[in-house]
C-alpha cells in the first residue's frame, strides 16, 4: 500500500472511531502528530515524535486494530515507533527495534533492554536503596553466591523492571563478551508452549542455559504451570551450578507464590530477596524534579508538591501525572494549580486514601511477610506466623488510639496479656535485632 493510502486509512480511523471516544485535548496532542505507514501486509505502523506519544497511543492499540479491520477488512497488527525527526522508519530500522521474539523455526533473539533504564536515571530513596545497591553489585559481575539469585519484589510501578534493565544494560556495556538474556516471563511461557507443540526443546534450552546472566521479569506468571516450573527448575540449576547470575522480579515474595513448587521456592530464597517499597515524600519530589530536568520543562513548585502529596503508591502513577501536566504545557497554556487539580482528578480523588485502621495495618503486614490476614487472626503458633502477628499488634498499639481489648478483639479474640506480650517482645527486639528493626521501620514507612 502506498504512503497516500496509509494516510487515507489513518485519517478514516481517526474520524470514524478515535475522535468520537478520545477527549479533544488528548487526541490533538498525541494522535494528530502520528505519521502512518504500512510495514508489511499485516502490520500498520505509526511514527510518533516521542515516548509520551507512543505510550498514549499504545493504550488504544486494541481499539485502533479493531477500527483498521472494520475499515480495510485486513487484520493489521499495530506497531508504534519513535522518530523525533518525523520520518517514517525504514525496514532495517524497524527490525532493530524488535523485542524478544520466538519464531516457529526455533530461533530466538536476545530481549531488548530499554536504554533509558539505567542506574543514573534511577532515583534512590529509603524504600529502594537496598535494592539499588544490590543491583549495582550484581551488575559488577562480582556479587558472588550471596546475591544469586537476586529476587526483587514489590507492587506495580515501584522500579523493579527499571533496576532489572539497568543491570542488563550495565553488564552489556562493561562486559560486552557476556551473554545477557532478558525476557518477560509471559514470553518465556509462550516460547515453552511453542516448543511443546513442536516437541522440540533443544533450541529453548540452549538459548537460556548458555546465558551468562538471565533476567526474567514478572516470574509470578509461571505459577500453576507445573510443566513450565519443571523446565525452569532445570534451567535455574544449570545456570546456578555454572556460577551464572540470575535476576528475577515478582509482585510478591517467594513465600506468597502458593502454586510454586517447594524446590523452586527454596531456590528463589537461597540468594538475596529484597522488597521494594513505595517512595517516601522526599523521593517522590526528587522523581518529579528529575523528570523536569530530563524533559527540560519547568513545573511550578506547588504543582510538584500537589502531585507528591497525593500520589503515594508508585512511581508509574507519578510519571503519568507528570505527563498529563506536560501535555497541558505543550498546548502553550500556563498551568495553574487549579488546572492541575482538574486535569489530575481521574487519578487524584479526594478521600481516596485509605484510613489507617486495623484492616489496613494487618493487610500491609500480611503482604510484607507473605502470609494472610486470617493467619494473623488465627491461633497458629508457628514461627512464620507468630512474628508477623506480633509486629502487627505492635504497630496497631503504636499507631492507633485503641485499647488493648480492642486490639485483641481485632486479632481474633486475643486477650490483653497477649497484646502486651507482643508489644513488649517487638519493642525489645527492635533494640537488639537489626533485621527486625529494619523490617518494622519499613512497615512504618508504608503506613505513612
Amino acid at each position: 500500500m502506498a504512503k497516500r493510502s496509509a494516510n487515507h486509512v489513518w485519517d478514516s480511523v481517526c474520524q470514524q472511531s478515535l475522535v468520537k471516544e478520545i477527549n479533544p485535548l488528548t487526541f490533538n496532542t498525541w494522535f494528530t502528530t502520528a505519521k502512518p505507514y504500512i510495514s508489511d501486509e499485516r502490520t500498520f505502523g505509526l511514527s510518533v515524535p516521542n515516548e509520551y506519544a507512543m505510550e498514549y497511543i499504545a493504550q488504544y492499540t486494541e481499539q485502533i486494530e479493531s477500527a483498521l479491520k472494520d475499515l480495510t477488512r485486513v487484520h493489521y497488527s499495530l506497531e508504534v515507533v519513535v522518530r523525533p525527526d518525523g520520518s517514517v522508519p525504514k525496514k532495517e530500522d524497524r527490525e532493530k527495534q524488535s523485542t524478544l521474539e520466538f519464531n516457529h523455526n526455533g530461533s530466538f533473539q536476545i530481549g531488548r533492554l530499554n536504554p533509558d533504564y539505567s542506574f543514573s536515571t534511577f532515583i534512590v530513596g529509603s524504600g529502594n536503596n537496598f535494592a539499588h545497591a544490590a543491583s549495582v553489585a550484581v551488575a559488577s559481575m562480582e556479587s558472588g553466591g550471596n546475591y544469586n539469585p537476586l529476587f526483587l519484589y514489590g507492587g506495580s510501578g515501584l522500579g523493579k523492571t527499571h533496576l532489572m534493565h539497568a543491570i542488563g544494560n550495565q553488564v552489556r556495556h562493561d562486559f560486552p563478551h557476556k551473554r545477557v538474556v532478558y525476557v518477560q516471563s509471559e514470553q518465556f511461557v509462550n516460547e515453552f508452549i511453542a516448543c511443546i507443540q513442536k516437541n522440540d526443546f533443544e533450541a529453548f534450552r540452549n538459548h537460556y542455559r548458555l546465558a551468562d546472566m538471565l533476567l526474567i521479569d514478572d516470574i509470578q506468571f509461571i505459577e500453576s504451570k507445573e510443566r513450565m516450573q519443571i523446565e525452569f527448575f532445570y534451567t535455574f540449576n544449570a545456570l546456578y551450578e555454572s556460577g551464572k547470575n540470575i535476576v528475577l522480579t515478582c509482585d510478591k515474595p517467594p513465600q506468597s507464590l502458593a502454586s510454586l513448587t517447594d524446590r523452586l521456592r527454596t531456590r528463589f530464597i537461597s540468594g538475596l530477596t529484597i522488597d521494594i517499597q513505595p517512595p517516601d515524600y522526599e523521593t517522590r519530589i526528587a522523581i518529579l524534579k528529575n523528570l523536569c530536568r530530563a524533559q527540560r520543562v519547568d513545573i511550578a513548585p506547588d504543582i510538584i508538591e500537589y502531585i507528591a502529596n497525593n500520589i503515594t503508591s508508585n512511581v508509574r502513577e507519578i510519571e503519568g501525572a507528570f505527563k498529563t501536566i506536560t501535555a497541558l504545557m505543550m498546548m502553550g497554556t500556563e498551568v495553574t494549580i487549579d488546572m492541575a487539580r482538574q486535569a489530575l482528578q481521574s487519578v487524584i480523588q479526594p478521600g481516596a486514601v485509605k484510613p489507617l485502621d486495623f484492616p489496613l495495618i494487618m493487610e500491609i503486614v500480611a503482604h510484607y511477610y507473605g502470609v494472610t490476614v486470617d493467619d494473623l487472626k488465627s491461633r497458629q503458633r508457628s514461627s512464620d506466623i507468630v512474628e508477623p502477628r506480633q509486629v502487627a499488634m505492635y504497630l496497631c498499639r503504636k499507631k492507633l488510639n485503641k485499647t488493648l481489648k480492642e486490639i485483641g478483639v481485632a486479632f481474633g479474640g486475643k486477650n490483653h496479656a497477649t497484646v502486651i506480650h507482643a508489644y513488649d517482645k517487638i519493642a525489645e527486639g527492635i533494640k537488639e535485632d537489626a533485621a527486625l528493626s529494619e523490617t518494622v521501620g519499613n512497615l512504618e514507612m508504608r503506613l505513612q
